[in-house]
């Protein structure tokens, strides 16, 4: 009876099995050289696997068929005794032909070079993700180095438009200007495979720039060049194009039709516009109060000198939109109008204009956050997907992106858009102190503080982190610690508006001083300096002097409502007028008080609680009652405390609903995980609280109340003993120990 190993060699199957095995390497070999030559290094691992699979089907045929004098027959059809065994020696040549060559081509590949092309320097590898360092300036003016940057910034920008790259940001790659770091710990950090230097001298009227292409794992060159040439807008363009297509192809990078005209594109012919949206693009990424407002005034002079900058029309769009969010500078009308405007301009110019999109899908959502009527949230994020796929490096989208799905309580999305802006701009600021807000709405508060407390360390000279901080320990019941983080964003940010926030702790404190002093320092030329002039009086519990200069206003909606309508209805509480709060509600929250049927959710839960208490007392019950029910199951999934709490809101429903006792409990509960102020949280001091007077009765209220005293007495002493000695260390490493 034969053995198997004699099947195998009767049969053929362990010379096939050799054959098949050089041809295969043969195969390899040459695919790793042809697939790459044509762009198609994405088919290489298929194309291994089809070869390791057809070996498999090589060695059933080998077993299960031979070939006769008569032709291919099945083994088990062959009678053995008929024919006189083949010989092995045609196979043996065969074999011995194949392995020579496959040595030969192995040889030929690895020493000869025929791997690297012959546009690059050494071997490159599959690349998909770069990072450009800022230009270095050569020149001896040092104003010259905004027209560095500026070639930096629009080769870095033509890149990040090319659909197979990763292009890390600007925000990122600036962190890295004048660095002594090496290249390969630069590649790590930012985790990318190639880096783009340069450096830009500029004499008179000649221009000399200089850039390479490295390999962010060996330090090794793919790719430099020099170019000297006649200061021109038309040669800066040319220049600018010419480096980003040679490094996008040294990358091995697919362009596709649309790539290559946005790379070849010139977006001006006037330099001096050119130089102004240089200096604009810089002011505007710092963020700060009066880098933006620089870089408005450098993007309406670029568009004075060349209306037909597209780009300048783009980020005068962002630039103003930004402004009215971060700093509240500009009243939504004018910045809704000169966006708009803008925005329309640089699509009628360049309808293939990533910024712009970005742009319209900022200036859509910022309107329909205002009151949430509408399919503006629908439109917004459709503006947002096309500029994303026209530019998938534009990282700001991916953070307006998220703060849209924020708002329509698409937390998860909203993490995932955030995880993307930081995979392309992994030192972009914004992420940093908008993923905590996150982990706040979760009730991690441990995590919430070391996530900004880690965002102050990476950007210890940026104040919103501290803002964002002060925010949390205050709405924490940790007010002495808000009023030490409070004071660094005040010590960092020359908006007149900051530390604004602390103007309810030093109420809680008795300090009318520290109150006074703010609004005197406030500028009486600042779009919200009416509406300050009401706060004054309302948090000195003035509430007809609050409605009176509110009421003096010409047009409230002039300003954000988020800052008129709760004073208005709070002053219109106090004063017991509930009709007139019902009217003031309606203006503000119009989806509530319009629609039996609207969704109440976490953006709106407490007027929808304060709602159903005005309701209430306009004896309307039936509406209360459906608001309630709205409102109860929203409570039950927030935390209570921290930067995304509710404070008492579950407390009030309770009382609404008749439930003193459950209420009381509520508020005791609140107390013990520390919570000491209604102010941090609504329109009231707590002791003005009229939806939990009737728990005031309940003879364990006093206590409760003292102890809230007490700790905020505590606090103040804390306070006062830091101002004296000038000392906020011990305050501040009360977070940072967490």
């Amino acid at each position: 009876m034969p053995t198997f190993v004699s099947e195998l060699r009767q049969r053929n199957v362990l010379r096939v099995a050799a054959a098949y095995a050089l041809v295969s390497w043969i195969l390899i070999e040459a695919g790793s050289v042809l697939l790459p030559t044509f762009g198609l290094e994405w088919l290489f691992k298929i194309y291994v696997l089809i070869v390791i699979a057809g070996f498999i089907v090589a060695m059933i045929v080998a077993w299960v068929f031979e070939i006769t004098p008569d032709g291919v027959k099945r083994e088990r059809d062959i009678d053995r005794t008929a024919y006189a065994p083949q010989p092995r020696s045609r196979m043996n040549s065969l074999i011995i032909a194949l392995l020579v060559l496959a040595l030969g081509v192995s040889i030929t590949f690895n020493l000869t070079g025929i791997r690297r092309s012959d546009v690059l320097v050494n071997e490159p590898v599959a690349r998909d993700s770069i990072a450009v360092l800022p230009f270095s300036n050569r020149s001896a003016d040092e104003d010259n180095r905004y027209f560095a940057d500026g070639i930096h910034d629009d080769i870095l920008t033509r890149l990040a438009d090319v659909e197979s790259l990763r292009v890390i940001s600007r925000t990122s790659v600036n962190e890295y200007r004048d660095t002594n770091k090496k290249i390969q710990q630069i590649g790590r950090e930012l985790g990318v495979s190639a880096i783009v230097e340069g450096a830009v001298q500029r004499v008179g009227d000649k221009v000399r720039i200089t850039v390479q292409l490295i390999d962010a794992k060996t330090d090794e060159h793919l790719w430099a060049k020099t170019y000297d040439e006649a200061l021109t807008i038309e040669n800066v363009f040319e220049i600018q194009s010419e480096i980003s297509a040679q490094v996008a192809l040294s990358l091995r990078a697919a362009l596709t039709p649309d790539d290559e005209l946005r790379l070849a594109a010139s977006p001006t012919d006037n330099i001096d516009a050119y130089s102004e949206y240089v200096k604009g693009r810089a002011n505007l990424s710092e963020r700060s109060f009066t880098s933006l407002e620089a870089a408005r005034r450098n993007f309406e002079r670029a568009i004075e000198l060349d209306p037909g900058y597209a780009q300048a029309h783009a980020l005068l769009a962002q630039t103003v939109l930004v402004i009215l969010s971060n700093h509240k500078s500009i009243v939504p009308s004018e910045a809704y109008s000169v966006a708009g405007q803008a925005v329309e301009t640089a699509l009628e110019i360049d309808p293939q204009l990533a910024e712009a999109y970005a742009a319209r899908g900022l200036l859509e959502s910022s309107k329909w956050e205002t009151n949430r009527i509408g399919p503006g949230n629908i439109a917004a994020a459709e503006s947002f997907r096309t500029a994303l796929a026209l530019s998938p490096s534009l990282a700001d989208a991916y953070v307006w992106f998220a703060s849209l799905r924020t708002s329509e309580g698409e937390i998860d999305a909203a993490i995932d858009l955030l995880t993307k802006a930081l995979q392309i701009d992994p030192l972009s600021r914004i992420p940093y102190v908008n993923l905590p807000s996150f982990y706040a709405m979760r009730g991690q508060i441990d995590e919430t503080t070391q996530m900004l407390v880690g965002a102050i360390s990476l950007f210890p000279d940026w104040s919103t982190p501290y803002n964002y901080l002060s925010n949390h320990m205050q709405k924490l019941g940790r007010l002495d610690e808000a009023v030490a983080w409070g004071l660094q964003d005040i010590r960092l940010n020359e908006d007149p508006m900051s530390g604004g926030y602390l103007l309810p702790i030093y109420a809680e404190f008795g300090d009318d001083a520290a109150i006074t002093e703010f609004v005197e320092q406030f500028p009486k030329d600042h779009p919200l300096y009416p509406v300050g002039k009401s706060y004054w009086h309302y948090i000195t519990r003035d509430y007809e002097g609050a409605l009176q200069e509110l009421e003096s206003i010409d047009d409230v909606s002039e300003f954000p409502a988020e800052f008129v309508y709760p004073l208005m209805v709070g002053a219109s509480i106090m004063l017991g007028d509930y009709d007139q709060a019902y009217e003031y509600m309606t203006e503000g929250s119009p989806t509530l008080t319009g629609d039996t049927d609207a969704t109440v959710d976490r953006k709106n839960v407490q007027d929808a609680v304060l709602l159903a208490f005005i309701e209430q007392k306009r004896n309307r019950h039936g509406q209360a009652s459906k608001l309630l029910d709205k409102a109860q199951p929203v409570v039950e999934g927030l935390p209570r405390l921290g930067m995304a709490g509710h404070g008492i809101t579950d407390v009030h429903i309770l009382t609404l609903r008749g439930r003193p006792n459950a209420a009381m409990e509520a508020l005791i509960e609140a107390v013990e995980e520390g919570y000491v102020s209604s102010q941090v949280f609504d329109p009231w001091p707590f002791d003005e609280d009229p939806i939990i007077e009737p728990l005031r009765s309940d003879p364990r209220f006093p206590a409760v109340q003292q102890r809230m005293i007490d700790k905020i007495e505590l606090m103040r002493h804390n306070v006062e003993a830091a101002r004296s000695s000038d000392e906020w260390s011990e305050l501040l490493a009360r977070a940072e120990s967490i």
